[in-house]
């Protein structure tokens, strides 16, 4: 066929089919705008049936309220409400793309429940959707009684506790004490028991349990009657004869430290209600606590914290409520006075009795309402060892005397231990020539200490002016050992010893105080017969108290608490036991081998 002209019959072909595809383009075209114009119109209302997207379903807020972020994609703007008034919607902003951005506040929620609001979202008539919003409840507590009168014996009271949480509850004095535990779920009432202490003060005290719940607070208060205390009647010898045996609270709160950390700076056990019923038990009708003043004082002042009074008044209520008698001292406080003695300088004894008189106004009108079960003893080991500086002693207990007795009430009759310079019998017997003057008729005590011999007593380890001595009493001596302590200084030389302040004292209508004595329990397995050292012990314990009860001399041993020998501890107050067994032994043995002489 060549390049010749085209044929009209094949040309006439080529036309036709042109035209077909012309004409179904066409129609393609035809549908595709029909399609394109049934997506934008839906029904014909303006709607978009386009898919719609939520940021989220579900919104949790806490019960203080906040504003929440909700994001919705669509194809036109949305209709977004909210079923509760606490909770609104407002349109933050939106994108070209269809994004629509909401602002959910929801205001604080003050209701004790949980709630919940219902967003809808609605694109056109086809779509709808809904986000939960959930609102914790507000921090519920509720008291069934905020106010409670308790008499001065004390005992439980029980406080109904409505709340929708797990709560706290701080009570503000040691008196008051929680008798059952707390195990709460949400918004439950439970019934808490308090116990109320004993009140052996003549005040009407107050205290609070407050409860705790978040931000949420509730308060019970509690008010208790002092006790009916008459004016004080018994003597001093109407006191002495029901005092023994005494123990001391020692190195507890007489100790270096400051702040109320200082009861366990040199021992580790907290007192106790139970550790005094304890010592109680054990048959103890006394209780020393020797107490540190001088280092409690407020900065820059003369003032007793008011928290550590507090406390000591704590551990003197334990005492009091077991019907134990306390001797409540002053005692060493750094030796800011019991070391003064070197300076007898008019200027320094003045400033040192502003001071001890300053301690004891206090001390005294704290505890004015006190019956005669507490005892003040003004200082403690005065280190006074001659004429000169026992006269100097004798002024400072003048201004103790004169410091109590003018703050008035059962202080006028309170009956008052005075101590023999360096507490040593012999110093004591030669040296203190007359007892302060008193406006009260036999309210004074005289005190002295007893640790003799030092190497039985307290040498922890032999020196060169002497070694330790293991053994006391002459059925336990070893034959051949040098540490058997002389015969010069056991039994009849504490009867001896004894019989001096019997005399100088006691015959004259003063009782006297042996206010510290003990002797060291020693491991003594390595060089020596622990039989026989453990009979030494619990021997020294009987002869002090038996001859010291005999001459009208009310013992109090010395107990530190360090239960590890060599030691002079007795009682374990970390589990309320007996530690060295053969000392307990030996004053229970020597009370019941003594008689009362007066």
């Amino acid at each position: 066929m060549g390049g010749g002209t085209v044929p009209a019959l094949y040309l006439s072909s080529m036309t036709r089919r042109r035209n077909l595809l012309l004409t179904m383009l066409a129609m393609v075209v035809v549908v595709t705008s029909v399609a394109s114009c049934s997506s934008d119109d839906g029904d014909g209302d303006g709607s978009s049936s386009t898919e719609v997207t939520l940021s989220t379903t579900s919104l949790s807020v806490d019960q203080d309220g906040d504003t929440k972020t909700l994001s919705v994609k669509a194809g036109s703007e949305p209709t977004v409400t909210s079923n509760q008034s606490w909770c609104t919607v407002s349109l933050a902003s939106s994108t070209s793309s269809g994004v629509y951005t909401y602002s959910v506040v929801v205001s604080a929620n003050t209701e004790t429940d949980d709630r919940t609001a219902t967003i809808t979202v609605t694109v056109g008539s086809s779509y709808s959707a809904t986000v939960t919003v959930t609102q914790s409840a507000a921090s519920g507590l509720s008291l069934s009684e905020t106010s409670f009168a308790v008499d001065a014996s004390g005992g439980d009271i029980t406080i109904e506790v409505s709340s929708n949480g797990d709560y706290d509850y701080e009570i503000s004095d040691s008196w008051i004490t929680a008798a059952s535990t707390k195990a709460v779920s949400m918004m439950t009432t439970e019934t808490l028991t308090f116990t109320v202490a004993q009140n052996v003060g003549s005040g009407t005290r107050t205290g609070t349990i407050t409860f705790t719940l978040d931000d949420v607070t509730a308060t019970a208060t509690v008010t208790q009657s002092g006790t009916d205390v008459s004016t004080i009647t018994a003597d001093a010898w109407d006191i002495a004869a029901e005092m023994y045996p005494g123990w001391n609270l020692g190195n507890t709160m007489e100790s270096n430290g400051s702040g109320l950390s200082a009861e366990t700076y040199w021992q580790s056990t907290k007192t106790t209600q139970t550790i005094i019923d304890f010592v109680a038990s054990c048959g103890f009708k006394s209780v020393r606590i020797p107490c540190n003043w001088y280092s409690h004082f407020d900065s820059g002042t003369t003032t007793i914290n008011s928290s550590w009074i507090a406390r000591v008044k704590e551990v003197v209520d334990y005492c009091i409520i077991d019907g134990l008698y306390v001797v409540l001292n002053d005692h060493y406080d750094l030796g800011w006075l019991e070391s003064s003695f070197s300076d007898i300088s008019d200027s320094n004894v003045a400033a040192k009795s502003d001071t001890l008189k300053a301690i004891w106004t206090q001390v005294a009108e704290y505890f004015v309402d006190y019956d005669e079960h507490l005892l003040f003893a003004g200082l403690n080991e005065p280190d006074a060892s001659t004429s000169a500086k026992t006269a100097v002693l004798i002024e400072y207990e003048q201004v103790f005397v004169d410091a109590v007795r003018a703050t008035g009430g059962n202080n006028a009759l309170r009956t008052l231990v005075v101590q023999g310079p360096s507490t040593d019998i012999d110093n004591t017997y030669s040296l203190y020539t007359a007892m302060p003057t008193d406006s009260a008729e036999d309210r004074l005590m005289m005190e002295v200490h007893y640790y003799t011999p030092w190497q039985f007593c307290g040498l922890e380890e032999d020196a060169s002016w002497g070694v330790m001595q293991y053994y006391f009493s002459s059925d336990n001596h070893v034959s051949g050992s040098s540490r058997n302590v002389s015969s010069s200084y056991e039994e009849d030389y504490i009867q001896s010893q004894f019989a001096k302040m019997k005399t100088k004292f006691c015959d004259e209508g003063y009782p006297v105080i042996l206010g510290e004595y003990g002797c060291q329990w020693r491991d003594v397995s390595s060089d020596g017969d622990q039989d026989k050292h453990n009979a030494s012990v619990k021997a020294f314990h009987k002869a002090v108290n038996q001859y010291a009860v005999d001459n009208g001399l009310i013992p109090f041993v010395w107990d530190i608490n360090y239960c590890s020998r060599p030691t002079m501890t007795v009682l374990m107050r970390s589990n309320c036991s007996v530690y060295c067994s053969y000392a307990m032994e030996g004053i229970t043995e020597g009370i019941a081998a003594a008689s009362w002489p007066y």
